[in-house]
């Protein structure tokens, strides 16, 4: 219903200036988020496109927006078409980053159980974390043990860093997650976390990695608490799981700087 008189506006926008395009954007915007469907709103945001001057900053808005509407709309290949163009604009740039980060870890998450890989050929299914970095720090890497997933970051004083990688088994039950792991310069400190579906977190006893050996991280899904409220009983879903995360927090809890990097091998997802 709203897109109906939504359409009224799309002609205007050859003559409309700056305030006009934005109304139609956020219009059209809204009536995405209030369900309509997808191919509506791709619609007209299309229409904005082809009004908006390259170097308008607001052409930048809109191609993300559309980026999201041809997501939602399983258009994967438009969607990251649209997100890559609006990475020139430096007012959505942050936003752009963070959408195509969750698009690459659905596209590579674990679908089947159980998972092994052992990294001889591909990161996968990790995902480098969009809040620092760029995406060439987390690459298979061929060290004195032999092939291993190996992820680059800055320890910063009172900064966190994270990779990931998502979980879509189609309701199939995860009982645990094992690795081994190793740090290469840093006494390294972990946060591992899950979220589930519905976007509530869970964690277990912060992860100790040393420079010096490698350790075997193997923990059940049950053992898993609320990060939200650690004392609350209970675990996550094991059929809901959404994301798998580690979050390096060794700034946080030593007083340790500088580069570092952490070795990944042997992930098992049952």
């Amino acid at each position: 219903m709203v897109l109906s008189w939504l359409w009224l506006l799309v002609p205007s926008i050859a003559t409309a200036g700056g305030p006009q395009n934005w109304s139609s954007a956020y219009d059209a915007r809204l009536s995405q988020a209030m369900g309509s469907d997808p191919s509506e709103a791709i619609a007209i945001y299309e229409a904005l496109i082809a009004q908006i001057a390259p170097d308008d900053e607001q052409r930048g808005d809109v191609l993300y927006w559309l980026g999201r509407a041809r997501w939602s709309a399983g258009d994967l290949a438009g969607a990251r078409r649209s997100l890559e163009s609006a990475q020139r604009y430096r007012s959505v740039r942050a936003r752009v980053r963070i959408l195509l980060g969750r698009m690459d870890a659905e596209d590579k998450a674990v679908r089947q159980l159980p998972y092994r890989q052992e990294f001889r050929l591909t990161i996968e299914p990790w995902v480098r974390g969009w809040e620092r970095g760029r995406a060439s720090d987390l690459a298979v890497f061929d060290g004195p043990s032999g092939r291993t997933a190996r992820w680059a970051t800055e320890v910063i004083d009172d900064e966190s860093d994270f990779i990931l990688f998502g979980l879509e088994t189609d309701g199939e039950r995860v009982s645990g997650v094992s690795m081994r792991l190793r740090s290469e310069s840093l006494q390294g400190r972990l946060r591992v976390l899950l979220e589930d579906k519905a976007g509530h977190r869970w964690t277990v006893p912060l992860v100790s990695i040393s420079t010096d050996r490698w350790i075997d991280l193997v923990i059940p899904i049950d053992e898993f608490v609320s990060a939200e409220t650690p004392a609350k009983r209970g675990s996550p879903n094991p059929a809901q799981l959404k994301w798998f995360i580690l979050r390096d927090v060794t700034a946080l809890h030593t007083d340790q700087q500088g580069p570092n990097a952490l070795l990944i091998d042997d992930l098992v997802v049952r």
